[in-house]
C-alpha cells in the first residue's frame, strides 16, 4: 500500500496548529478567569467586612431581602438557587452552534452580574453557602465571548466548558477537580472528554493567579501527613469502608429526595402566585431565627457550623475531635442543625452554591460514623464522608474522589475514597438534585 507522506504531514501539521490555538485560547481564558475570580473573592470579602458591623443574626435576613429585591425588581430569577442547575441546562440544551442574539447576551450578562452579587452578599452574611455558582456563571459567559473570536480556534461549547472550569477550579482551589466537575456534572452516566485537557490547563492557570493573591495552602488542613496513619493497611478497613459507603448512599438517596420534593413544592406554589422572590426572604428570616436560638449554646469554634461554614470548620472537626471517640452525640446534634440550615438556605433558593454545603454535610456524617464504629480514625471518615456525599448527591463520583485529594494534598486517600464514593454512588441511585442532568 502506497503511503502519501505529504498528505500525512499536512494532516498532522493542521492538527498540531489547531491544538496550539486551543492551548493559546485556554491560556488566555485561564488568565482572564483567574483575575475575575480574584475580583470576586475581594467582592465577597467586602460584603463580609461590611456585615461584620451588624448583629450576626440580622445579616442573613438582610442578604435574603437583597436577593428577593433583585429577583422582583431586577427580573433576575436565575440568581436563585445554586447556579449548578443553570449550568447543566445550558450545557445540555443551548444551541452552541449559533451565536446568541444581542437580547440573550444582555440577559446573560445581567444574570451573571446579579448572580455574582447575590452569592457575594449571601456568603458575606454568614449564611450557609458555596461559591461555585458564580464561577460557573462567569466562566461560561467569558468562554462564550472568547469563542466569538473565530481565530482562537475554540467552539462555543468548548469555550463554555473551559471558562467554567477555570473559574470553578480557581475559587475551589482545586484545578483538576474543577475541570472534572464541569465535564462530569451535566451528565448522569457520562463525561465530556473533548474539552477536558484544555479545561484543566486553563483551570491550573486560573488557580495559580488566584493563589498569588490568596495563597496556595490546602483547602482543608489535615494532620494525616504527620501521623503513623500512613502505614495503615486499608484492606483492614475494607469492611468499614464498604458499610460506610452503603450507609452514605442510602442517606443521600433519602435526603436528596426529601430536599428535591421540598424545593419543587415551594417553587411550584410560589411561582404560581408570582411570588418566587419571597422564597429567599422567608428562608433567610428562618436562618436568622436559627442563629438567634442556637448560637448562644455553641462554643466560638462550633459557631462556624452555621455562621461562615467552610473549610475552617472541617479542619476544626478533624483537629479537635480526631482523638475523641465518645462524642457521637455532638456529631448527631451538629448534623441535625446543619440539615435544618440546608433547608433554610439552599432549600429556599437563596443564592448559595452547593459544593461546600455538601462537603460539610459529608464531614458531619463521616464524623458520626467514625465516632461510633471506628474512633481511632474519625478524621479519615470525615474526609471519606465528604467524598461520598458529594459524589452521590451530584452523580459526580470521579470528581468527588479527586476533589478530596486536591483539597487535602493527601494522595493516599485515593483508594479508600474510591471505595466509599463508588459504593455510595451506586446505592444513591439516579436521584439527583439537578433535574436537567442528561442520562444518555
Amino acid at each position: 500500500m502506497k503511503i502519501n507522506f505529504k498528505e500525512f504531514f499536512i494532516v498532522h501539521l493542521n492538527w498540531f496548529k489547531l491544538q496550539l490555538k486551543i492551548i493559546f485560547a485556554s491560556l488566555l481564558l485561564g488568565v482572564v478567569c483567574g483575575f475575575v475570580m480574584v475580583g470576586f473573592t475581594f467582592l465577597y470579602n467586602f460584603f463580609k467586612f461590611g456585615f461584620s458591623f451588624l448583629p450576626y443574626f440580622t445579616t442573613p435576613m438582610i442578604a435574603g431581602i437583597l436577593t428577593g429585591m433583585l429577583v422582583k425588581y431586577g427580573k433576575m430569577e436565575q440568581v436563585l438557587g445554586t447556579g449548578v442547575s443553570r449550568f447543566v441546562r445550558d450545557a445540555n440544551f443551548i444551541d452552541f452552534y449559533h451565536l446568541l442574539d444581542k437580547q440573550e447576551w444582555k440577559q446573560r450578562i445581567k444574570n451573571t452580574i446579579g448572580k455574582t452579587c447575590a452569592t457575594s452578599w449571601t456568603y458575606g452574611s454568614g449564611m450557609l453557602c458555596g461559591l461555585e455558582g458564580p464561577g460557573l456563571f462567569i466562566g461560561s459567559s467569558v468562554g462564550f465571548i472568547f469563542a466569538k473570536f473565530k481565530k482562537l480556534g475554540i467552539t462555543m461549547k468548548d469555550g463554555f466548558f473551559i471558562g467554567a472550569s477555570a473559574c470553578t477550579g480557581a475559587i475551589l482551589r482545586s484545578p483538576i477537580s474543577g475541570a472534572l466537575f464541569c465535564a462530569e456534572l451535566p451528565y448522569y452516566n457520562n463525561i465530556r472528554y473533548q474539552s477536558l485537557l484544555p479545561s484543566i490547563f486553563a483551570s491550573v492557570i486560573a488557580f495559580c493567579i488566584h493563589g498569588i493573591f490568596f495563597g496556595f495552602k490546602p483547602f482543608i488542613e489535615t494532620t494525616f501527613l504527620n501521623q503513623s496513619f500512613l502505614i495503615v493497611n486499608f484492606l483492614d478497613l475494607l469492611i468499614y469502608l464498604m458499610v460506610f459507603g452503603t450507609i452514605m448512599g442510602i442517606f443521600v438517596l433519602v435526603f436528596m429526595s426529601i430536599l428535591k420534593f421540598y424545593m419543587n413544592a415551594l417553587k411550584t406554589n410560589f411561582s404560581n402566585a408570582s411570588k418566587i422572590w419571597i422564597l429567599p426572604i422567608l428562608g433567610s428570616i428562618g436562618y436568622s431565627i436559627l442563629l438567634l436560638i442556637s448560637m448562644p449554646f455553641l462554643s466560638i469554634e462550633n459557631q462556624e457550623l452555621l455562621f461562615y461554614s467552610g473549610s475552617h470548620f472541617i479542619s476544626f472537626l478533624m483537629y479537635f475531635y480526631s482523638s475523641n471517640g465518645d462524642i457521637w452525640i455532638i456529631y448527631l446534634i451538629f448534623l441535625s442543625l446543619f440539615i435544618l440550615a440546608i433547608f433554610l438556605s439552599i432549600g429556599t433558593y437563596n443564592s448559595a452554591g452547593i459544593i461546600s454545603p455538601l462537603l460539610l454535610l459529608g464531614a458531619l456524617c463521616g464524623g458520626l460514623f467514625g465516632a461510633v464504629f471506628y474512633p481511632e480514625f474519625i478524621e479519615l471518615f470525615i474526609l471519606l464522608g465528604m467524598s461520598a456525599v458529594l459524589g452521590a448527591a451530584l452523580n459526580n463520583p470521579i470528581t468527588a474522589i479527586f476533589i478530596i485529594i486536591e483539597m487535602t494534598w493527601a494522595p493516599f486517600l485515593f483508594l479508600p475514597a474510591g471505595i466509599t464514593t463508588i459504593i455510595a454512588y451506586i446505592f444513591s441511585g439516579p436521584t439527583t438534585i439537578i433535574p436537567a442532568q442528561r442520562k444518555d
